[in-house]
């Protein structure tokens, strides 16, 4: 039974050391998921040279693409992004502004994780009020919650 209990503890102990050495999940990639949503028909293209004025890669018609696929394209991934609170911000940080579920909007700007992301949707408008003060000022939103 003493054997088994430590390799149990060293099993878990080996899993958060190996969650420890995860690299974070890169931003996601809209691209093909608008292609399906959208209905644009041929293939398209980031540029390498032209960012919107979201900040984001511009994508431009292909092989078959056309204009109008492409500003569909375009569209959809700018509110994918703006969805998963990934939208860069070339103009700087924008505060937050007032839902119509009584929150806040995530702020654009911030060098924000998925994770600060979720978070900052479980806090009260209280709670992230104090959170975009302590973000204005390079700190974090998981400090924020921190009691003084």
């Amino acid at each position: 039974m003493a054997v088994l209990k430590t390799s149990s503890v060293a099993l878990v102990l080996g899993g958060v050391v190996l969650a420890a050495c995860v690299k974070p999940e890169p931003p996601k990639d809209y691209m093909l998921t608008c292609l399906h949503e959208t209905g644009a028909k041929g293939s398209y293209v980031r540029s390498a040279d032209r960012v919107g004025v979201n900040g984001l890669p511009v994508i431009l018609p292909a092989a078959g693409g056309d204009a109008r696929g492409a500003v569909l394209m375009n569209a959809c991934v700018e509110e994918h992004h703006r969805e998963a609170g990934t939208l860069p911000n070339p103009a700087g940080p924008t505060p937050p502004k007032m839902m119509s579920n009584g929150k806040l909007s995530v702020p654009m700007g911030y060098e924000l994780s998925p994770e600060d992301v979720a978070l900052w949707k479980t806090l009260t408008l209280e709670q992230q009020k104090r959170a975009y003060e302590f973000l204005k000022s390079g700190s974090t939103i998981q400090s924020s919650l921190l009691e003084d």
